[in-house]
């Protein structure tokens, strides 16, 4: 299993990366609710049923501790926490509930240290945190990619600079 990627050129003026290439990550399934509970049913002694009970109910445990401002950890999964965008007020007393502009689910996916058995010039371990999901991950050109690099950015308008 790999991640699949996309070409794409950068193409805003201004932009320091002007006329460069990089990849983007591309989603080519849609996976549902039923679809993983069918899955894990296969995989495990509960029925698809059960499964998919739990994982509706997981849904709202979730939502109901959120809305509490709590954050919940889901272990293997990583943790799930409400964040909010909000406007400046001068002073304390002028901030409140109107400043809250939008709302946020901040998903902080479970990390372990994996040494790789140097010590830093401090004395430390050295290594790389490694995210559970990701262990092993590995990459690929998604199908039908027809980008090519042949085609010449245009220059950019006059008096535009390529770099901020």
């Amino acid at each position: 299993m790999s991640v699949r990627y996309r070409k794409v050129q950068e193409k805003r003026y201004g932009n320091k990366n002007y006329g460069k290439w990089y990849g983007r990550a591309v989603v080519l399934n849609n996976v549902t609710t039923k679809e993983l509970a069918e899955e894990i049913a296969h995989s495990t002694t509960a029925t698809y049923a059960d499964t998919l009970a739990v994982l509706n109910e997981l849904s709202v445990a979730l939502r109901r501790h959120l809305l509490n401002s709590d954050r919940v950890e889901i272990e293997g999964i990583g943790a799930f926490k409400v964040g909010i965008r909000t406007v400046a007020a001068n002073t304390s007393a002028e901030f409140g509930a109107q400043n809250v502009m939008s709302y946020r689910v901040n998903y902080q996916p479970f990390k372990r240290f994996v040494p790789n058995g140097q010590v830093t010039e401090k004395n430390r371990r050295a290594g790389n945190f490694v995210m559970n999901l990701l262990e092993g991950v590995t990459v690929q050109e998604a199908p039908k990619n027809f980008v090519t690099d042949k085609e010449p950015v245009p220059d950019p308008k006059p008096g535009q600079s390529t770099n901020p």
